[in-house]
């Protein structure tokens, strides 16, 4: 080994476990001359796979680097002294001032160094390993130690809901997905604290309508659901842009908004006497959950289990965002249900040969599995994915059933076809395979934008079908409309 490479592998050696303290500064000179030494090397004398090996090995180190300086602000802040200068209000403030960082980074990395430093043990341990990437230690420090109930779980003997479960959830997501995960995961093990959260960031709503001229200025804030109801009829009015259609995305959402005001002036649904139209939005819900809250509305359990006293899944919007009960028990009182299951002898919704497009439900079901487009290193939303026969429907005789129908972008959907890449369906979720039989996997440490693999804070194993791809006989799914479901789907 030599080069950069020998360089890097001796920063990132591990000598002893621990350290004298005398020997902290000797050690601080050592890695400043590593760092001089490998940030010396030219960039461009690199070739693109050894450049990329190189950054991951750095940005490990970073990782484990950045990691441990969050912990020495813990120190900073628990000493007080930093206060005595009184040029801060703030400790973050504080940090920010001393590192001319912005107050909101200085932020994020106290509540990491606190989280790491106390209530993550577990955390600390990965990430100091190499195990855990700082950006997913950082969504678990934002979201897992926020109140008692939270820590209470974090420390649990119950393996489906403690640290150690969510340490190990984040070496099998990217973080975006890690994200949904534990929102999941902290709306899931107290109730009480999501609902409290909920009212606080509903409060934050505003919409600011400002006069310019030659028109106005919008600008705003909506929560959850509402959020959801807006995006929702924006996209149903937008529709798909013709082919002479030279607007940018902005513009023709511009007039959708146009459209939805004078669709209400018009057909004179605004104020009570219109026979108003409910927003067509979803969301997913487990059948326990949905059915506890049907019995007893007035008596939201503080943790979501199900029967079995497993760790159950919070009713969730389609980008995951998980909504409080007394939400739930809202959306429920005026809602079209449609109940979704899954199990190992259940293929919902197959309605066989007598059609090729997927239907609505059909749909709702496949987008209630996948989530988002599932080629590996995409996590492209279901309001730009098509629902693709993963068995051709000429040659192979294929079905229209959700079992083999999988969601993916427009882009990776005629990937698909143009490359005649075999789709497999696994117990883990879904397996790619070019023609060669090489396999397609994400990109090495599961970065952001690697695919969801099943939930495992929540997800059961799904059965599994070898299916596969072949010649370009899938047309675009026409019912383009989002709608998110789960194994109970409430359309309010």
């Amino acid at each position: 080994m030599s080069g950069i490479d020998g360089l890097v592998a001796g920063v990132a050696a591990p000598r002893a476990s621990t350290r004298p303290l005398s020997n902290l500064d000797s050690e601080l000179r050592f890695l400043a001359r590593a760092v001089e030494a490998v940030t010396s090397v030219p960039v461009d004398e690199l070739e693109a796979d050894r450049a990329a090996r190189v950054h991951d090995e750095l940005r490990a180190l970073s990782d484990r680097l950045r990691a441990y300086s969050a912990r020495l602000l813990a120190c900073v802040e628990a000493d007080g002294r930093w206060a005595a200068s009184g040029a801060a209000r703030t400790f973050p403030e504080w940090v920010a001032r001393r590192g001319g960082a912005s107050v909101g980074s200085a932020r994020r990395e106290v509540t990491l160094g606190k989280a790491l430093a106390g209530d993550l043990p577990a955390a600390r341990e990965a990430v100091a390993e190499g195990r855990m990437s700082l950006e997913h230690a950082q969504v678990l420090a934002q979201l897992a130690p926020t109140s008692d109930a939270r820590r209470a779980a974090l420390t649990s003997d119950k393996a489906d809901r403690n640290e150690a479960h969510l340490v190990t959830a984040a070496a099998q997501v990217g973080v975006d997905d890690y994200r949904r995960i534990v929102r999941g995961w902290a709306a899931a093990v107290d109730t009480v604290a999501h609902e409290t959260e909920h009212a606080a960031t509903v409060a934050k709503e505003y919409l600011y309508v400002t006069r310019r001229p030659g028109g106005v200025d919008i600008q705003g804030f909506l929560a959850g659901e509402n959020a959801e109801t807006l995006t929702t009829a924006l996209r149903a009015v937008t529709g798909v842009p013709a082919a002479d259609d030279v607007r940018s995305p902005e513009q023709r959402r511009a007039a959708a908004l146009t459209d939805l005001a004078r669709l209400v002036l018009d057909r004179g649904l605004g104020g009570a006497g219109g026979a108003l139209v409910r927003p067509h939005i979803s969301v997913h819900v487990p059948y326990d959950t949905y059915t506890r809250l049907a019995a007893h509305p007035d008596d939201a359990p503080v943790i979501l289990e199900g029967p079995d006293g497993t760790l159950s899944r919070p009713a969730e919007l389609d980008d995951g965002t998980p909504i409080p009960t007394s939400v739930l028990a809202r959306i429920a009182c005026d809602a079209e249900i449609t109940r979704i299951v899954f199990g190992p002898d259940s293929q919902p919704l197959d309605v066989g040969r007598t059609q090729r497009t997927y239907t609505g439900p059909q749909r709702r079901a496949v987008i209630a599995r996948d989530r988002h487009c599932k080629y590996p290193g995409c996590t492209a939303p279901p309001t730009i994915s098509e629902v693709h026969h993963t068995r051709w429907w000429g040659r192979d005789h294929g079905t229209t059933s959700v079992a083999t129908g999988i969601l993916l972008c427009a882009y990776h959907h005629h990937l698909i076809h143009r490359r005649a890449i075999t789709i497999t369906r696994t117990p883990a979720g879904w397996a790619f395979t070019e023609r060669d039989g090489r396999p397609i996997t994400p990109p090495r440490g599961a970065p952001p934008g690697a695919p969801a693999q099943p939930n495992p804070a929540v997800s059961p194993p799904r059965t599994g079908t070898t299916t596969e791809a072949s010649a370009d006989d899938c047309r675009p799914d026409p019912a383009r409309t989002p709608i998110v479901d789960g194994q109970l789907a409430l359309a309010g």
